[in-house]
C-alpha cells in the first residue's frame, strides 16, 4: 500500500490533487447523485497506515548485494576475516559497478561473544581482528555499505554472565535481568550460546531497540533478522521442537519494536517467519520476508524441486517458484519484498538454469543476493551483470504470475501459473518471463491481451539483447529448465492495469465480471484495502486521469499520489463511484503528479463505502 507513515504534506502540496472526477460513460448517467460530483478533501494529511510501507518496499525490488553464505554453508563455519576481505575486494572490482554495493554477513554467529557495555556484539566473530565499525568504513571507502545478520532478540551468554553489562539507557537493569534461565536459542537441539530476550521483562524494549539503533549508528542500512519462527512457537518443520515457544503476542511486540527503531533508515529483512495469516504481522512490521527454504547446496533442486504444496509453517513453500507465486498478492510497491534467498550460480548445471534463476528473482522483485565467492564463481559472473536485466531491477520491477482466478494458491495450486509471469514498469512498458520447470523441452506462451494490449507491441529479448519484432503473442520453445525474458513496449503506454498493481490490506484479484481488460481486475471491498499504481511522469504537472471500474451500488474511495520517499504530491481526496448497472464505466478527471515516480493509490478508508472493481487507469498529459 502506498500509505504514508509521515506527515510530509507541505502547503504547496495541500492544493495539489484531483481536480474533479466526473462520469464519462453513458452507463453512469442513470446514477443521479454521481454526475458532476467533484472529488472532496478528506481532511487527511496522508492515507492511514496499514503496513510498514517504508521507502524500501515503496521503491519496489530488493537490494543487490553479496552474502557470505556461499563460503560459510559449505564449510559449516564462520568466514575467516581474510576471506571476507578478499570477497569484498572482488565485489568492489567486479560487481559494485553494476549496483551490487553491499556486503552482508550471515549465520554461524555463536562465536561472537565480545560485546559492548550494553551486550551488543562488536564483530562477526571473535577470531576477527577488526570490529563492525572498521568494516563499515572499509566498505564505505569503496563505495559500498555493510549489511548485518543478527537477531536483536539474541544476547550472548557471556554478556548475561557479566553483571557489569546493563541495558542502554537503563543503568538500573542488568542484561542478565532480561532472560529466563535455560531459554537458549535452539536449546532443545544443543544450543547454549545465545539466550532469547524475554520481551515481558522491564528494559527489554530498550535492549531490542538499542540493538537496532546500534547497527544504524554504525551506518548499517540492512538487518537480516533470522529464526523468527523458532522464537514465535519454538517449532521447525524438519526438526520438531527446537526451543521454548514465546507466543504470538510476544512475537508481535518484538517485531513492532524493531519496526519502530528501524524507521526509514534501515531495511528489515525477516527470515524464517511462519507467515501465519498470510504474513499479516510481517507486512505490518517488515520490509522483506523469506518465502522459501534455504538455498542450501543450490542448484535446480533448490530453485524448483522439493515439496510442491503449501504448509502452515515455515517454509510455507519449499522452493522460490512456489513461494513467489503463493505470496504474489502480498508483493508490490509498499507491500512486502519477497526474498527467494541466495544465488549460487556455480551450482547450476548449465546456463539455461542460471538465466532462469536470475530471471525468476528479477521478475518477482526479489533481492539479487550473490552467494558465489571469488574462489568458486568461475566464469558465471555474466549472469549477474546483464545490463538489460539489471535495468528492470533498477526500475523496481515486481511482477505477478498469471492468475486464473482469485482463489488462494495455498488452497488451489491451479489458481496461478508459476511458469508465466508479467509485470508493468513505471513508464507503462512491460516485462514477461516464461519458464519451463519440466525436465523436457516445452512450449510456453502468453497472449499480450493478458496485459490489456490490443494488437501488437514491440518485444525484446533482454538476455540476448535482441529485438524480436512486433508480436501479439509471446511464444517460445524452451529447453528443460530454460526461460525467455522479454520487455514489451505497447503503442499506448498510458494505461496501467490494476491486475498487475500492488494490492494492499486484503484487496485482491478477481476476473469473474465479463468484459474486463487484461487477465482480470482488482477489487476493493473492505476498510484499508487499496490498489497502488506506480507511474513515471515525464514532468511535474496536472495529468488527465481515467478510471475504468464497475460497482453494483454507489461507493466512495480515497485517492492520493505520493513519491516513493513519502512526499505527498496529491493530497487525499474522496472520489465517488456511481453504480454501473452491471457494466464497466469510466470516471474522468485530473491529478497532479511529480516528475519521476508517483505512487497513485485508491484506498477505502474508514469514511469510505462500497465494493469497487478497478480494471485500469489511463494517465495522459493535458
Amino acid at each position: 500500500m502506498a500509505l504514508s507513515r509521515r506527515a510530509l504534506l507541505s502547503g504547496a502540496a495541500a492544493g495539489a490533487g484531483l481536480v474533479a472526477l466526473v462520469p464519462a460513460s453513458p452507463a453512469l448517467a442513470a446514477e443521479p447523485a454521481a454526475p458532476g460530483l467533484p472529488a472532496q478533501r478528506t481532511g487527511l494529511r496522508s492515507l492511514p497506515v496499514a503496513g510498514r510501507n517504508s521507502v524500501f518496499s515503496r521503491s519496489g525490488a530488493g537490494p543487490l548485494y553479496w552474502n557470505i553464505y556461499g563460503w560459510a554453508f559449505p564449510h559449516n563455519a564462520p568466514i575467516p576475516e581474510d576471506e571476507w576481505q578478499a570477497n569484498i575486494d572482488w565485489l568492489a572490482r567486479d560487481f559494485a559497478p553494476y549496483g551490487y554495493t553491499m556486503a552482508c554477513t550471515d549465520g554461524w554467529i555463536e562465536g561472537s561473544s565480545r560485546t559492548t557495555e550494553h551486550g551488543y556484539v562488536v564483530s562477526y566473530n571473535d577470531s576477527w581482528t577488526h570490529d563492525w565499525a572498521y568494516w563499515a568504513r572499509y566498505l564505505e571507502d569503496r563505495g559500498m555499505r555493510l549489511g548485518v545478520y543478527y537477531n536483536p532478540l539474541w544476547v550472548h551468554k557471556a554478556a548475561v554472565a557479566d553483571r557489569g553489562k546493563t541495558v542502554v539507557g537503563r543503568p538500573d537493569v542488568k542484561i542478565a535481568d532480561l532472560v529466563v534461565d535455560g531459554d537458549f536459542f535452539a536449546s532443545d537441539i544443543g544450543g547454549d550460546s545465545l539466550y532469547w530476550i524475554d520481551v515481558t521483562k522491564d528494559g527489554a524494549k530498550e535492549y531490542v531497540q538499542g540493538y537496532v539503533r546500534y547497527f544504524k549508528d554504525l551506518g548499517v542500512p540492512y538487518l537480516r533478522v533470522d529464526f523468527l519462527s523458532w522464537y514465535e512457537d519454538g517449532r521447525d518443520s524438519g526438526l520438531g521442537r527446537v526451543n521454548r515457544p514465546h507466543g504470538r503476542d510476544n512475537y508481535l511486540t518484538a517485531l513492532s519494536w524493531m519496526n519502530e527503531a528501524a524507521g526509514e533508515d534501515m531495511e528489515l529483512s525477516l527470515v524464517m517467519p511462519h507467515l501465519y495469516q498470510h504474513a499479516e504481522a510481517e507486512i505490518r512490521y517488515g520490509d522483506m520476508v523469506r518465502i522459501n527454504a534455504d538455498a542450501d547446496k543450490g542448484g535446480w533442486e533448490r530453485l524448483s524441486g522439493g515439496r510442491q504444496d503449501w504448509q502452515n509453517m515455515w517454509p510455507n513453500w519449499f522452493n522460490p517458484f512456489g513461494g513467489f507465486t503463493g505470496y504474489a498478492d502480498r508483493s508490490g510497491r509498499g507491500q512486502l519484498i519477497l526474498d527467494g534467498d541466495f544465488l549460487r550460480l556455480h551450482t547450476f548445471a548449465n546456463d539455461d538454469e542460471r538465466r532462469t534463476c536470475v530471471s525468476l528473482m528479477t521478475i518477482a522483485g526479489s533481492p539479487l543476493a550473490i552467494a558465489d565467492t571469488h574462489a568458486d564463481i568461475a566464469d558465471h559472473g555474466w549472469a549477474y551483470t546483464n545490463p538489460e536485466v539489471l535495468a528492470l531491477h533498477h526500475q523496481g520491477l515486481v511482477g505477478k504470475p498469471y492468475f486464473h482466478n482469485g482463489t488462494s494458491y495455498a488452497d488451489d495450486p491451479s489458481s496461478r501459473d508459476s511458469e508465466r509471469w508479467a509485470g508493468q514498469l513505471p513508464d507503462g512498458t512491460w516485462a514477461i518471463a516464461l519458464f519451463n520447470r519440466s525436465d523436457a523441452p516445452a512450449t510456453r506462451a502468453l497472449d499480450l491481451s493478458a496485459l490489456g494490449i490490443k494488437g501488437t507491441a514491440k518485444v525484446r529479448d533482454v538476455w540476448k539483447r535482441q529485438d524480436l519484432g512486433e508480436l501479439s503473442t509471446v511464444t517460445v520453445e524452451l529447453p528443460a529448465h530454460g526461460c525467455l525474458f522479454v520487455t514489451v513496449a505497447p503503442t499506448d503506454r498510458c494505461r496501467y492495469q490494476a491486475a498487475f498493481a500492488a494490492w494492499g490490506g486484503g484487496a485482491g484479484f478477481a476476473n469473474s465480471l465479463p468484459g474486463h481488460e487484461a487477465m482480470g481486475y482488482a477489487r476493493i471491498a473492505g476498510e484499508n484495502q487499496s490498489v497502488t499504481f506506480t507511474i513515471r511522469a515525464p514532468h511535474a504537472g496536472t495529468y488527465r486521469l481515467g478510471v475504468r471500474y464497475q460497482a453494483t451500488e454507489r461507493g466512495r474511495l480515497t485517492l492520493d499520489a505520493e513519491q516513493p520517499d513519502h512526499t505527498v504530491v496529491s493530497a487525499p481526496r474522496s472520489v465517488t463511484f456511481g453504480a454501473t448497472g452491471g457494466k464497466w464505466a469510466t470516471l474522468s478527471g485530473e491529478i497532479k503528479l511529480a516528475e519521476g515516480e508517483n505512487l497513485v493509490t485508491f484506498m477505502r478508508t474508514a469514511g469510505d463505502t462500497g465494493s469497487i472493481a478497478l480494471n485500469y487507469i489511463d494517465v495522459t498529459a493535458r
